[in-house]
């Protein structure tokens, strides 16, 4: 089948695209004849990249395509959102305004080395064989989408088509060049490009982005040509539109006063959403994904506040990029949806860099995880986003041997499993009350994991001097939406922990000050834990942790320069990590 370039159609049928999309009327009310909306409003909605496809080219077996929807009964989970496609890169052939994913690309291997680059934790070999399976399906007479929906209905789970509406991926220019479309490599004057947006590390190190320029008003049809025409094609319960994954979508100095473009922009979305609610007969769902600071996200073009107030979408889901944040401004936007009644979400990925006594990248921190969703339940939310969920067979980490396998494909390849402690851990964060007798992490975000539109990262932090001026101004914010003395009292929670992870304070370690809420503990008495990797957390106990804002202030005693400090690069000591620990009395 000839691939589609939507840049390249003739003119009359690009200007027919246009005027359709265009031509949006504003919907009528919606009637109270039209069909609910199956599992709404939801308590756990389920967001995965659909690389489920890898099960399905040893068997070419549909049922290896599904199995990881059949895990999900049960477990709270009420609606998938599933990936498209990123970008114009789609799921399926013969779309104008896109491509099948990868059917582009002539040499999977230009470099002659598998073995050395990967995406997202897959190598390129990996890469390629997704788009394999992929094309197997069409090939085969199937449509991937339609599986995932007939099966979810059986299932009684709603299923969304998921936009990335700027994956960032394409900018790696070692190896992101599998994701770039033929639409972007031949339409690159629609492009970010030069100048480089700011906040992208691999955008920065090569000079030029490939993402997309909303300022663009072809861009911004293209984008509502695609939900139009996935909605025409597929019944989908509703859509999701992840506008954090990622968060530019105008060049700098523009962001500002683009902010009425993007609003209008999700105004006709909805318009979109409604029409064919209309003329199905049934409710239709539009979800946006939107950056978790309301402030960082007016800086970037987004006006969540006003997309909430006026009920531009069904529902907002608060999320990072990528991993954990627990500084989310859920209070906030609850406040902004008391007219409306737009639903709000905490959402999050199930990794972080901040999760003692691990250290350094993982996945699953459910301890962590537990603390952003109560935090979220405490300050309004109705429920949680699990952000490119499918837990271990995401990147496709191996389980360990004689370990039990919920969903197993029918195939060999093992991918797209879940253990029960996985499917444990789903339904605790669907559950409030459960969360709140659990172990929970809460943690100063690591620069490690921090993205435009989160707060700023907290730490890793050099220690400031209070003879050179440090105070209270110098305090890690850590939230906790609890109330622990009442869950001391109870026995709901056993006990609560400091853990602060240094570095480079051997010679300086008695200078160093450490306050929970103002008041003074002493760090020699801590105990200790460490990681495989020999790092030393201190852990003192029974900090006073208060409901909201605490505040751990850890700076040096005094004005001199420490010790093992001489020249400007050499080593100052530093706060690594700082989290407090609620043991749950469960």
């Amino acid at each position: 089948m000839q691939r589609s370039k939507f840049f390249m159609l003739s003119t009359p049928i690009v200007l027919a695209v246009l005027l359709l999309v265009g031509s949006c009327q504003a919907p009528e009310e919606p009637k109270e004849s039209l069909k609910p909306a199956p599992n709404w409003p939801p308590r756990v909605i389920f967001n995965t990249d659909g690389n489920w496809a890898f099960n399905y080219l040893t068997n070419r077996d549909t049922k290896d395509l599904t199995v990881i929807l059949d895990a999900l009964r049960g477990t709270g989970v009420d609606i998938v959102t599933v990936l498209v496609g990123i970008d114009d890169d789609l799921s399926w052939r013969g779309s104008p305004h896109g491509q099948l994913w990868g059917d582009n690309i002539k040499d999977w291997n230009p470099d002659d080395d598998y073995s050395s680059a990967s995406v997202g934790g897959m190598s390129m070999s990996d890469v390629e064989r997704l788009h394999a399976n992929l094309a197997a399906v069409v090939d085969d007479g199937h449509d991937l989408m339609k599986i995932y929906i007939d099966r979810a209905r059986e299932l009684e789970l709603g299923m969304f088509a998921s936009f990335r509406m700027n994956d960032g991926h394409v900018n790696l220019e070692d190896r992101g060049w599998y994701g770039r479309s033929t639409q972007k490599m031949e339409r690159t004057d629609l492009l970010l490009g030069h100048p480089v947006w700011w906040g992208d590390i691999h955008a920065v190190k090569w000079g030029f982005s490939w993402l997309w320029d909303y300022a663009e008003e072809e861009v911004r049809q293209r984008f509502l040509g695609l939900m139009d025409e996935t909605l025409t094609r597929y019944d989908f319960d509703g859509l999701e539109l992840d506008f954090s994954r990622g968060a530019h979508l105008f060049q700098i100095g523009e962001r500002f006063k683009n902010i009425p473009t993007l609003t209008e922009f999700m105004r006709k979305a909805q318009e979109i959403v409604r029409r064919h609610e209309s003329e199905k007969g049934r409710e239709i769902k539009l979800i946006a994904r939107v950056p978790v600071s309301i402030d960082a996200g007016l800086e970037l073009g987004f006006d969540i506040e006003t997309w909430i107030r006026e009920g531009l979408m069904d529902a907002a889901v608060l999320g990072s990029s990528s991993y954990a944040m627990q500084r989310i401004d859920i209070e906030r936007a609850v406040k902004a949806a008391e007219k409306s009644k737009v639903l709000v979400y905490t959402g999050f990925d199930s990794s972080t860099h901040a999760a003692s006594p691990q250290g350094g990248y993982e996945r699953n921190p459910i301890t962590v995880l537990r603390a952003a969703a109560l935090n979220g339940y405490k300050q309004g939310a109705v429920g949680v986003h699990l952000f490119n969920n499918g837990y271990r067979g995401h990147r496709q980490r191996p389980v360990p041997e004689g370990t039990e396998v919920v969903a197993k494909p029918v195939g060999t390849d093992m991918r797209g499993h879940f253990t029960p402690s996985d499917l444990q851990n789903m339904r605790d964060l669907g559950d409030a009350k459960a969360l709140a007798k659990l172990d929970r992490c809460y943690h100063a975000e690591n620069r490690a994991n921090n993205y435009s539109g989160d707060y700023p990262a907290q730490v890793p932090m050099m220690l400031s001097l209070v003879g050179r001026g440090a105070g209270p101004a110098h305090a890690i914010q850590i939230r906790v939406d609890d109330d622990i003395a009442a869950g001391l009292a109870d026995g709901r929670i056993k006990k609560t922990e400091l853990r602060l992870r240094f570095s480079d304070t051997e010679k300086s370690f008695d200078r160093i000050l450490c306050e929970v809420n103002g008041s003074k503990l002493d760090l020699s008495s801590a105990s200790t834990i460490k990681n495989s990797k020999g790092e030393e957390w201190l852990v003192l106990d029974n900090p006073p942790v208060k409901n909201g804002i605490n505040t751990i202030l850890v700076v040096l005693e005094g004005i001199k320069t420490p010790a093992e400090h001489k020249q400007r690069r050499d080593p100052w000591p530093t706060l690594e990590s700082c989290e407090i620990i609620v043991k749950g009395g469960s």
